[in-house]
């Protein structure tokens, strides 16, 4: 019996167990949330070609996205999740480097050192959606083989409603953008299993072949706004998942106006604005084209954050 098959008979043993928090968080609270921790992903790429991953889903039959299961709530909530790894050999956490997650046992006890949930076994995390924005969540085993695997996702958390601007925005994106090594994404690593110790994974130098935006080859993104639409605010959510230094850089008369995260990381330049994003790091940014050129570009960059040099280089039109 193959890996899959081995792993989805075991899930149909489960399935009350799932069928109980599925229950479970519909009674009783809006701000339950069930992720499952998959090791049976994958991606598509360029000319059909599939590419194994790892991630995050919130059923047993959703298929792997980048990122994974999204989680949103509103400034004041407290967000429970029940955490199901259904990762063979793959003991996994969920983290969050901007928002401080408590962990329990099945009791409600809450643990003292947070543990990795291993295979068929629920890790139960809670957390106080304190500020509004949108943060990057992962899993740090194995750091960073795990993240680069797929096993992240989007917490966004939305401002209560009176606390939000009177105009809301017509439309809400979310850039979400990686690297991926495939000699990373071989059965041979991605099937490796921990050994009591938890010694790492030794892993090759990292050499990314492809560089993605929400999951997708970021050079057939086909733009950010359609035309007809240009005069309407956009709410930009921008996520670097990847390992790489990532920058984003808007044309002259786009004008940006920086919603949450560090302002460092947003600057103006005489040809326009330029957003700089760290591994991990996150912003939220209002964005205007109505005097934005029809024929406008943005450019995107994947930098090599130890050699400084740049990897690659993505043109996407700001109007489809």
């Amino acid at each position: 019996m193959n890996k899959l098959s081995l792993e989805m008979k075991e899930c149909s043993k489960a399935i009350l167990t799932f069928s109980f928090v599925l229950i479970t968080t519909i009674l009783f609270s809006q701000n339950e949330q069930l992720i499952i921790g998959r090791t049976t992903g994958k991606l598509i790429l360029t000319n059909n070609a599939e590419i194994r991953t790892f991630g995050f889903a919130n059923s047993l039959s959703g298929q792997i996205t980048f990122p994974g299961s999204s989680v949103e709530v509103k400034v004041g909530d407290t967000v429970n999740i029940d955490f199901w790894n259904i990762s063979q050999g793959n003991p996994v956490s969920l983290h969050c480097k901007e928002i401080e997650f408590t962990q329990r046992d099945k009791e409600n006890e809450i643990l003292k050192i947070k543990e990795p949930v291993h295979h068929m076994e629920h890790g139960f995390y809670s957390f106080q959606a304190k500020k509004a924005g949108t943060y990057l969540y992962y899993s740090p085993e194995n750091y960073p083989f795990n993240l680069q695997a797929g096993m992240f996702g989007v917490i966004i958390i939305r401002p209560k409603e009176n606390d939000s601007l009177q105009k809301k925005p017509f439309r809400e994106i979310l850039w979400c953008s990686n690297e991926l090594d495939p000699i990373w994404h071989t059965d041979s690593i991605m099937g490796t299993e921990y050994d009591s110790s938890n010694k790492p994974i030794i892993l090759p130098d990292f050499k990314p072949d492809y560089f993605l935006l929400n999951g997708e080859i970021i050079q057939n993104k086909k733009g950010l706004q359609s035309l007809e639409n240009k005069n309407e605010t956009i709410l930009l959510r921008l996520v670097n998942a990847g390992l790489y230094q990532h920058e984003i850089v808007f044309p002259i008369n786009t004008k940006i106006q920086l919603v949450t995260g560090n302002s460092a990381n947003l600057k103006l330049l005489p040809k326009g604005y330029k957003v700089q994003l760290g591994s991990g790091e996150c912003l939220e940014l209002y964005a205007f084209l109505g005097e934005t050129a029809e024929k406008e570009k943005i450019i995107y960059r994947f930098i090599d954050p130890k050699s400084k040099k740049l990897r690659s280089k993505a043109v996407i039109p700001v109007f489809y």
